[in-house]
């Protein structure tokens, strides 16, 4: 009957120490690229270093024996044999601590990887579903948390099989102390488990509104400048109050959890121990139970409960870090819902001519782009106008494949551009867009990362006009930028950004209202550009400025997602009366007026 309990004790153990957890490694496995070795070997020395763990208490045992027999000989043999296991046990054990350092390192890494990849590839409507805030925490912690789950495998078994040791080994010497042992670990494990689900429950919640809270510092240094030309500061004081006060409910709920779950439960441990204690040393008083089996089982208890809050905090780690994973399996998982995958067509010359047949683009059921027909020659400069709302960027987007069309079919140079490997396209379409991105690095290595000949990067700057200024700074090409280009001008920076466009040597080059930032001085190189560049490349551009439409080849109108005229600039002044109202708007911005064009 008592084996029967003993043996009912252990199987409650498994089923409460392996309930979810498998499905959290799991989730792990299908998300990371699975390393068998690293794993292998986290297993062989954890195991190593639990069975030297495990025979310290029958070593020990085995000296008091020795020393109450007073056999001096049994005693340094066995105590030389107590130093080889601990010996084992520190070796094996720093050598697992290698191997997770490595493996942790190999997990983050390929995560990295794999994130980056997915963040360059998604498509617009990405950040519609998942805002910046989470994503930066994704990357500033997650990240991490996610390589340790292999080593927690790893753990989570051996520390199973070293309590199931442990539980064996008692019991082949009392089995009414093993039952006991059984009983007080479940009763512990059991409490610690119960509030650890209620910690994490409000952990997680703490971290969406952590998310949220990134998100709105992210949104307000954005638009910093309006927010303190309108007076937002008291109404965006008051939703901060309101993510602190969402925040500070669900730490203190998390915190209570947390004090019982940590706290509450040694003071349980402890009555558990001081019990047991009192029953060996009753049963050794009745003649019961020698005095080395005593501290025998006394330390098998301890070293039982050490496991086990070993054991649970690695189930603890696995349900947050099971957090993390589905935080990073949202965004792997991501699918475009607008992108088609790059084709395999690889050409040696592409000419640059694009045509738009019967293509319309509906975002969000409402509907942008309307039946659009055209064509651009190539080498022509065809210019892209009209009103906010236009449809004007959303036409870029389409050449680019940020979005594909609902309707209709876009070519290049009569080949369907979905057909293009990505290599291919890419190469030959670039994009200069109005507010350009510069890395926090120097201007060489920002144009590097199109293009590392020296020779090219400064025939490319002295095309944009801006070869010049860059020799007039302390360090030349070598001088540092601070993030996004701070210091310097909005003008040079954008002219820097088209000369990386240039150096792509694309055969298509998008201007997407590239003047919008320059100065007066600065404006006079986008003219100069053009017509450098002029008949050796397709321009497209978006603008607002008359005296680039008139030098373009042909320019084409846009109303609410239509093409409302296109012709020369002499053309449509005399018979398109909404072109000749975007030049009224535009002299009067000029003249220090409202109004524009997107």
């Amino acid at each position: 009957m008592d084996c029967f309990y003993a043996n009912r004790g252990i199987y409650a153990i498994i089923k409460l120490m392996f309930k979810e957890q498998f499905g959290y490694f799991r989730n792990f496995i299908k998300l990371v690229d699975f390393s068998p070795l690293y794993f292998g070997l986290s297993f062989i020395t954890s195991v190593i270093y639990r069975l030297a763990d495990i025979a310290q208490p029958i070593i020990a045992a085995l000296i008091i024996d020795a020393l109450t027999e007073q056999n001096a000989q049994k005693t340094f043999y066995y105590i030389s044999f107590y130093g080889l296991a601990y010996l084992i046990y520190s070796a094996a054990f720093f050598l697992n601590w290698r191997v997770y350092s490595r493996s942790v390192t190999y997990y983050y890494t390929s995560l990295q990887e794999k994130l980056f990849k997915k963040l360059i590839s998604v498509d617009n409507n990405f950040y519609h579903k998942i805002n910046r805030g989470k994503l930066f925490n994704v990357v500033n912690s997650d990240l991490f948390c996610i390589g340790e789950m292999s080593d927690n495998l790893s753990e989570y078994i051996v520390s199973f099989m070293q309590i199931i040791g442990i539980v064996i080994i008692s019991l082949n010497y009392n089995i009414f102390v093993t039952i006991l042992m059984v009983i007080s670990t479940i009763i512990a494990s059991r409490m610690r488990t119960v509030h650890d689900r209620k910690f994490n429950y409000y952990w997680w919640r703490s971290m969406n509104i952590t998310d949220k809270f990134s998100d709105f510092i992210n949104q307000t240094l954005t638009g910093l400048q309006e927010i303190k030309v309108f007076n937002m500061l008291p109404k965006l004081h008051k939703h901060l109050d309101n993510i602190q006060k969402k925040y500070d409910k669900s730490y203190l709920s998390q915190r209570k959890h947390l004090t019982v779950r940590d706290n509450d439960t040694k003071y349980m441990v402890y009555i558990f121990r001081a019990a047991i204690l009192a029953v060996c040393i009753i049963m050794m008083a009745l003649g019961h139970m020698e005095i080395d089996i005593l501290i025998m089982l006394y330390s098998y208890h301890g070293q039982i409960i050490d496991v086990v809050n070993k054991f649970t905090n690695v189930t603890i780690e696995t349900r947050l870090y099971d957090a993390s994973i589905k935080r990073v399996s949202t965004i792997l998982n991501y699918k475009n819902s607008d992108k088609k995958e790059f084709g395999n067509l690889s050409l040696d010359h592409i000419s640059g001519d694009i045509k738009f047949k019967n293509v319309s683009l509906t975002l969000n059921q409402h509907h942008i782009l309307k039946d659009l027909n055209f064509r651009i020659k190539a080498h022509e400069f065809v210019a892209i106008v009209g009103y906010p709302g236009s449809g004007k960027t959303k036409l870029f987007d389409l050449i680019l494949r940020i979005n594909q069309p609902t309707h209709g079919k876009i070519f290049l140079d009569d080949i369907e551009i979905n057909d293009f490997s990505r290599e291919v396209y890419t190469s030959n379409v670039s994009v200069a867009n109005q507010v350009p991105f510069i890395f926090n690095t120097s201007i060489r290595r920002n144009l590097d990362f199109v293009d590392t000949n020296t020779k090219h990067q400064i025939e490319a700057c002295k095309t944009a006009g801006i070869h010049n200024f860059i020799e007039t700074l302390p360090m030349g090409y070598n001088t540092i930028m601070r993030e996004n280009g701070g210091n310097i001008s909005g003008g040079q920076r954008q002219m820097i950004s088209i000369a990386r466009t240039l150096l792509t040597d694309a055969e298509v080059i998008l201007l997407d209202d590239v003047s919008t930032s320059l100065d007066p001085d600065t404006a006079k190189l986008i003219p100069r550009l053009i017509n450098k560049i002029h008949g050796e490349r397709t321009i497209i551009m978006i603008t607002k400025k008359p005296e680039l439409m008139k030098i373009a080849d042909r320019i084409i109108v846009l109303d609410h997602g239509k093409i409302a005229d296109s012709g020369t600039h002499e053309k449509l002044l005399k018979r398109s009366s909404l072109y000749r109202s975007l030049q009224v708007i535009r002299s009067s911005e000029d003249m220090g007026g409202e109004g524009g064009l997107a």
